[in-house]
């Protein structure tokens, strides 16, 4: 991830919504919660950072921006994403430790095994590696994610000792909390691995496997946190119910309908989308030949040997689905993995492991030719690996190299320059978003920076700008190269 990072991402936003966090980081670095409109809005211009009755600010929630905001302090944005990404993958492997524990009585596979192999897919998960790469949110939300996985298990654990009962409150409480912490961070993917969490709670309760009163402490500790986002609207704008998405697309909703998204969402194109969303997936999740990515998540299944565990992580990767069928906008594939279904991923390493192993046991000790069997499906998987890290995964790198163009190049010219005085710095040639993406990025948000960066596409904003930032010297940058202002 630190070579992805370094080498592939350089290090830089790559995508409008990472310009957006990283500005709301470095507000939350600075103690703000947003910044006054600049004078010449159009001059400091970016898609998903928004004004409003003369405030600045992310149009996304704060959960992520408040992490990242680490990152500015530590100047490694970067890092954030990737330790949260590394600590993932081990509690993965202690996930699957937990849910697994009485597997070994069933069979000669222990859990541990299934949550090491599990980690290890995710080591050759294409879509882990760039997202826990980049400045994106989803690995923030995947940690939490994993984590209340792991928090839900030790409620039930210690629900089985009478003796434990605070314990088991506890435990509540923190899934409650944590899932609080996916809500302020993603919500729409709260909701997804909310609603099955939920359910598989009131049955867990129903069979009295759990106290009614863990499922109240559960809903408090995730009130508690998810307030934080209507409080955080409130002190910005004035309401709690203020939805930031409208100020960028007015038909930025959920739903169906003729003024939902750019062309009208109905259930058509809802469908559409959700195949696509699980054609990728199923063809790019490990970066496997063909549809063989998901071929092994049904077996636990088809196999008679799914516990209540595993029901429960096939719900988390059904709501996710569900849910964002509601919602017009695609989200985008990154080395395969659809987005918005990211915060399944220890659901389909863990399903997929199980399935594996379980399929690897049946060929061992069931079939004839046991060895001979057995040993050839990890060659499959193998060359399957193989066939991912030579073929697939360079072409995905390839794609995810300067993309949009954007490259820290472009500043290249400004830091060779060791410009001594504070400097307005006017940026030409900016017809697209990404042309002032980075130059964005390196301004202060309150551009009270050493150098302030503006967009020159205006002769007469141009000339107000100058006498604005009058003591500050004043510079062109071209695409290829820093030149002063001429005077006038």
């Amino acid at each position: 991830m630190a070579y992805l990072s370094a080498n592939i991402f350089e290090h830089v936003p790559h995508s409008e919504d990472e310009v957006a966090y990283i500005f709301q980081a470095k507000l939350f670095a600075q103690g703000q919660l947003s910044a006054d409109t600049p004078p010449y809005p159009r001059a400091f211009w970016t898609p998903f950072v928004v004004d409003y009755n003369g405030q600045r600010f992310g149009k996304y929630p704060p959960g992520w921006p408040i992490l990242l905001s680490i990152g500015v302090y530590f100047e490694a944005l970067w890092l954030v994403n990737a330790c949260l990404g590394t600590m993932t993958l081990a509690l993965i492997a202690w996930l699957g430790r937990s849910f697994y524990v009485d597997e070994a009585a069933e069979s000669s596979v222990s859990g541990a095994t299934i949550g090491l192999l599990a980690a290890g897919l995710g080591l050759i998960t294409p879509g882990f590696l760039f997202l826990s790469s980049s400045l994106l949110s989803h690995a923030t939300s995947l940690f939490w994610v994993t984590l209340a996985l792991i928090t839900l298990y030790q409620t039930y654990h210690n629900a089985q000792a009478d003796s434990l009962v605070r314990k088991t409150m506890q435990y509540a409480m923190l899934t409650g909390i944590l899932l609080g912490f996916v809500f302020i961070t993603r919500p729409f993917a709260a909701l997804g691995v909310g609603i099955p969490i939920a359910l598989f709670w009131l049955i867990l309760v129903a069979r009295a496997e759990l106290p009614w009163l863990s499922l109240v402490a559960c809903f408090i500790g995730g009130v508690l946190v998810s307030a934080m986002l209507p409080l955080y609207w409130w002190a910005i704008t004035g309401d709690p119910t203020f939805n930031p998405y409208l100020l960028v697309w007015p038909y930025d909703r959920v739903g169906f309908g003729s003024d939902i998204g750019p062309y009208g969402f109905g259930l058509t194109e809802s469908l559409l989308s959700t195949r696509l969303k699980i054609t990728a997936l199923a063809t790019g999740l490990f970066g496997w030949p063909g549809w063989s990515n998901l071929i092994f998540i049904p077996v636990p299944f088809l196999a008679r040997r799914a516990n209540r565990w595993d029901w429960l992580l096939l719900g988390l990767i059904a709501g996710l689905i569900g849910v964002h069928a509601f919602y017009w906008a695609f989200g985008g594939v990154d080395g395969g993995f659809p987005r918005y279904y990211y915060d399944a991923l220890p659901a389909l390493l863990l399903l997929t492991a199980r399935g594996i192993l379980i399929v690897w046991g049946y060929l061992r000790y069931q079939s004839t030719w046991g060895h001979v069997a057995s040993n050839g499906l990890i060659m499959l998987l193998v060359g399957a690996t193989i066939y991912s890290g030579m073929w697939r995964l360079p072409s995905l790198m390839a794609e995810q190299k300067g993309k949009y163009g954007i490259s820290p190049e472009q500043l290249h010219s400004v830091e060779m320059a060791q410009l001594q005085e504070p400097a307005l710095i006017l940026v030409t040639d900016v017809t697209r978003w990404r042309h002032f993406a980075l130059p964005f990025v390196a301004n202060s948000p309150t551009l009270d920076g050493p150098i302030v960066y503006a967009i020159d596409d205006d002769p007469e904003i141009t000339r107000q700008l100058r006498q604005y930032f009058a003591e500050r010297s004043c510079w062109r940058l071209t695409p290829r190269q820093l030149q002063p202002c001429e005077d006038g």
